[in-house]
């Protein structure tokens, strides 16, 4: 309306100036220059009084059907448009009300769900161990409390995300394919395996099952999980124990040995009948009791062999997460070449090869080695291959004999590789003139090397924690995916300063994830960052963060590789984006990341929606929109309210023709333009 308006006022004052000259010769007051005036005055008032609160109710009609019931029309001024702003605010109420009744109608048919909801979180919360349901495809759908314990030094463990983010996929890849999707529902329905984290901070048991239902689209796979590593070491500690037990019974043994000798010798030395007799007494019990004793050394070996169950393990996943240690270890560099699976005891076996590393770079001073495995028969040839001398046999038999310090010291390499029915040496590499190596062969998994089927393509998916479940999302490209279907993560950054290119650092992250729809308060990232200078007393009195605060904290490097991981492949959105963006591109090589992810900004859409009013504070929009505010200036309080405006938005860009990603970053796109020429005027 307002450029109809302003076009009419064009419209008549173009013919009014080519009379003028006529119209100046019958009276100087009806001069060109004072009709264009009035016209021009007429539109104005027109402009203010009708055509501007129009626009502005236009607008506010619309948070209040899409978005906020209660909005307040920001009119500003008079106007000339009667009862039609309070009776749009009438409406808005009884939307309101009819919202409230259609909630209270519904309530009684999710209570019975919210029911059933409530006794599986339960039950899946005192589980002790970990659980994860993953679609066909792989992207989690639920996981538990214990899950989450285990995977806390995953960041990329979230619904949405795809299990090969968080668990080594070359392993759970092949075991997917053992599982026959063909077999009924007791047989050929799950796997085991033994797998690292993504990160390399935990081996863990994985047991992948099948999962089949009747409703379409809900197929996938169910994960348990329990950290093969803590258990292992609480089983050393029981051996150490035992051991000890048995141990303690040697003195005993070998004072009444002593005894019983001297009493022999004392009848020899006619000592009377009575000594005889005790003699042949205490022999007899002597003997008794070393069988005893040589049954329990027996028995109590073969126990504690019994209790390290073997695994099948695939090599190349152990070595990688042996590989993500390595720097920090003391280890040499590693390049691992070992697609092949071996039954073992990965935590040891893991222990076993991290020691042999360490002693070849500090004894050695070997900087780089190749691990390779290969299959020789039943057995498993797992190579250590570097430039440079054959172990000394005498050195590696001391090196075989040291104790493992992760556990103690209790168990030595060489007891290991015993129970793997196996020991290691080192020879020359005749394929390579100045190589070395050391081996150990390991019994192969016969059973993993199968040959897997192909994975199903991806079906429909269906997230068990939402409310409402979603038709699959179409494939191609992301920038033709609708807003509604893609996952976001919404973060802020707290900073010493506004200047990134001059020295100010981030000194806090905080993230929030959305996930079809919903803003997933369960998973967030929140980290300090130490930035490696004093944060100014301007910053700290904005967001409250002192230096104390971030003395431990990791430097700003680690803050925002971890915080890449979080985001994964999601759409990143913050509100006015373009400032926490740049301090993160800064930071892009030395990190080894790179922040190639679409963005919105809230800020930019905002003002995109409702330009009838200069109020775009981040308080003001969450005002507008009917959004709370908890947390001020902190990154992970800002981030929630910024999540809760994006999915207040969501209901209203439709109505601006915005409904897929490419829809909306060019709606950025030419409001980041608008505003860069309006400064420029």
């Amino acid at each position: 309306m307002r450029k109809r308006l302003w076009g009419s006022v064009a419209a008549i004052g173009a013919p009014t100036a080519a009379v003028a000259p006529m119209l100046a010769s019958v009276h100087p007051l009806l001069g060109g220059g004072v009709i264009g005036v009035g016209v021009a005055g007429i539109g104005l008032v027109l402009d203010w009084r009708i055509t501007r609160p129009l626009s502005a109710t236009e607008r506010g009609a619309g948070i209040i059907a899409g978005s906020n019931p209660g909005h307040q029309l920001e009119l500003g001024g008079h106007h000339w448009l009667g009862r039609l702003p309070e009776t749009v605010e009438q409406l808005g109420g009884t939307v309101a009300r009819s919202r409230r009744e259609m909630e209270e109608a519904a309530s009684a048919w999710t209570t019975r769900i919210e029911a059933r909801k409530a006794r599986l979180e339960t039950i899946l919360r005192e589980i002790r161990e970990g659980v994860v349901v993953c679609g066909t495809d792989g992207r989690i759908n639920l996981y538990n409390r214990t899950a989450r314990t285990l995977l806390d030094a995953e960041p990329a463990l979230g619904l949405g995300r795809n299990i090969n983010e968080v668990l080594n996929d070359g392993p759970l890849r092949h075991a997917l394919g053992l599982i026959d999707p063909t077999a009924n529902t007791t047989s050929g329905t799950d796997t085991e395996l033994v797998c690292a984290t993504a990160s390399g901070e935990r081996l863990l048991r994985c047991r992948v099952a099948r999962l089949m239902t009747d409703d379409p689209g809900t197929d996938g796979f169910v994960i348990t999980l329990t950290d093969v590593s803590r258990q292992t070491r609480a089983v050393l500690r029981r051996e150490q124990s035992l051991r000890a037990a048995v141990e303690s019974l040697r003195d005993p043994l070998t004072s009444l040995y002593t005894v019983s000798e001297s009493l022999r010798l004392a009848q020899q030395a006619n000592l009377g009948a009575e000594a005889d007799r005790f003699g042949l007494m205490v022999q007899e019990e002597t003997r008794r009791l070393t069988e005893a004793f040589s049954h329990l050394s027996d028995e109590t070996t073969s126990m504690v062999t019994d209790n390290w169950r073997l695994e099948d393990l695939h090599l190349g996943s152990l070595i990688s997460g042996i590989k993500k240690n390595s720097q920090s270890a003391g280890m040499p560099r590693i390049q691992c070449g070992a697609d092949v699976w071996v039954s073992a005891e990965p935590y040891l076996l893991s222990q076993v090869i991290e020691a042999l590393l360490v002693r070849l770079a500090s004894a050695l001073d070997i900087a780089a080695v190749a691990i390779t495995g290969r299959e020789q028969g039943s057995l498993v040839y797992l190579d250590i291959n570097w430039s440079g001398d054959v172990v000394a046999p005498d050195q590696l038999d001391e090196w075989l004999d040291a104790g493992l310090d992760d556990v103690g010291g209790t168990v030595s390499l060489r007891e290991v590789l015993q129970r793997h029915d196996t020991t290691a040496w080192s020879q020359a590499d005749l394929s390579r003139v100045g190589r070395a190596m050391l081996r150990l062969p390991l019994p192969g998994a016969p059973e993993k090397t199968e040959t897997p089927s192909a994975i199903a393509a991806r079906p429909e998916f269906y997230d068990f924690a939402a409310d409402e479940a979603d038709p699959v999302l179409a494939l191609g490209d992301q920038a033709e995916r609708r807003l509604t279907d893609l996952d976001y993560v919404v973060f802020d950054c707290e900073t010493t300063g506004l200047a990134p290119g001059q020295g100010d650092e981030i000194v806090a992250i905080g993230a929030v994830r959305i996930h079809q729809g919903r803003v997933m308060h369960g998973e967030t990232f929140e980290l300090l960052a130490n930035p490696d200078r004093s944060i100014p007393a301007l910053a700290t009195s904005i967001h409250g963060i002192r230096d104390e605060d971030v003395a431990d904290a990791p430097p700003v490097e680690e803050a925002v590789r971890r915080f890449h991981a979080f985001a994964g492949d999601a759409v990143l959105v913050g509100f006015n984006i373009a400032f926490d963006m740049r301090f993160l591109r800064l930071k892009q090589r030395r990190c080894g990341v790179r922040f190639d992810h679409p963005t919105l900004d809230a800020l930019l859409l905002s003002i995109m929606l409702h330009d009838h009013t200069g109020e775009h504070t981040l308080e003001g929009v969450a005002r507008r929109l009917g959004v709370g505010v908890g947390g001020r200036h902190t990154a992970l309080g800002d981030s929630l309210t910024t999540a809760e405006i994006l999915i207040q938005l969501f209901e209203l860009l439709p109505d601006a023709g915005i409904v897929r990603l490419n829809d909306a970053v060019s709606a950025q796109e030419k409001m980041v333009e608008f505003r860069r020429q309006q400064r420029a005027f």
